[in-house]
């Protein structure tokens, strides 16, 4: 991972003293009230060191350390070392986890409205995510979780997940019939697979490689660089280019902690997560293509062509009117306008 900034220590924070913080950032840090004791904020996620995800959590510890002066220092625990996904989103909740990032689906335990962002096929581009993630619709969603005790700060892009399995190439939905595929535990990811005629089995990262190894399962869907930096190619055989979610990571804090800071900490926050989320945005391209280069010399892919595209789209309809009571006719509708 490259990046024109200063080496992390062994926990993944950069200490800067106050002059040469002073130095770097002359105007741009908000000055913090004399006296103030330090504080450390825990930032966890469920990605390996290797991820640019987790190089743009370095970013935001190291801007955070900068404009801090110090004073606030984000100790980064990554490859789920605070436990799997629905512990870190209920310890962020509670309060004893400071920030995580994890995607939507794993959201929607606790803001079922997040669920609107796992449809099939309902975001165009990741252009198109980006702008809706900026826009209105970024903010009704900031506010779901918000009431549900979690502070968005900053969104970033994992990519299309792709179907990646041990049984056969998947060119159509009657391909699909009796996999036995790893989904996120989410309804609407396990409602889509059943209609495919998979059989969606839910599990938290931490146990996927493992479920393919031993059989447990025989399959998983996942964008390109996931499928890399967790080596899951080592223990699948196809890859089918199906696009069928564009992802996203949401990067969140507990919203008292959120709501305790002054203003001019706040500001740090947004200036640190605009630093890393503007990086991580700008190098998920490369990610992308790099990582698919990979894929295509380890396993055997095939392209989604666009009436396979269609067949998909076309069996997985009737899961946006099925769920239109948890997550919201109207919330669909929108999202609908605004991601496609």
């Amino acid at each position: 991972m490259k990046r024109d900034a200063p080496r992390i220590g062994r926990r993944g924070l950069v200490g800067l003293s106050v002059a040469s913080a002073a130095a770097a950032l002359p105007l741009a840090r908000p000055a913090l009230a004399q006296g103030t004791r330090p504080r450390t904020w825990r930032f966890g996620s469920p990605m390996p060191t290797n991820s640019n995800y987790h190089q743009a959590m370095v970013i935001f510890a190291d801007e955070m350390a900068k404009l801090s002066n110090n004073r606030i220092k984000v100790e980064l625990y990554p490859a789920g070392q605070l436990g799997g996904l629905k512990d870190m989103l209920t310890s962020v909740q509670l309060g004893t986890q400071s920030m995580l990032i994890t995607v939507p689906a794993w959201f929607s335990s606790f803001v079922h409205p997040m669920d609107v962002f796992t449809l099939p096929f309902i975001v165009g581009s990741p252009q198109q995510l980006r702008a809706a993630l900026d826009g209105p619709f970024g903010q009704r969603m900031s506010g779901w979780c918000s009431a549900a005790g979690f502070q968005p700060l900053g969104w970033w892009l994992t990519g299309p997940r792709h179907m990646l399995n041990n049984v056969r190439p998947i060119h159509l939905p009657a391909d699909m019939a009796g996999i036995k595929l790893r989904v996120i535990a989410s309804q609407v990811y396990i409602e889509t697979f059943r209609m495919l005629g998979a059989n969606p089995v839910a599990l938290d990262t931490s146990e996927v490689y493992l479920g393919l190894q031993q059989h447990a399962i025989d399959g998983l869907e996942n964008p390109y660089p996931d499928i890399v930096v967790n080596k899951y190619y080592e223990v699948t055989k196809y890859l089918s280019t199906t696009g069928h979610v564009v992802d996203f990571f949401i990067a969140a804090m507990n919203q008292q902690l959120w709501e305790g800071l002054a203003p001019a900490e706040k500001d740090m926050v947004k200036q640190a997560m605009k630093t890393a989320s503007d990086w991580q945005w700008a190098e998920q391209p490369r990610s992308l293509d790099e990582a698919y280069g990979k894929l295509r010399s380890v396993l055997q892919v095939n392209e989604t062509t666009p009436d396979e595209r269609a067949a998909f789209i076309k069996a997985t309809r009737p899961v946006y009117q099925k769920f239109e009571a948890s997550i919201g006719k109207d919330v669909i509708e929108q999202a609908i306008q605004a991601l496609s």
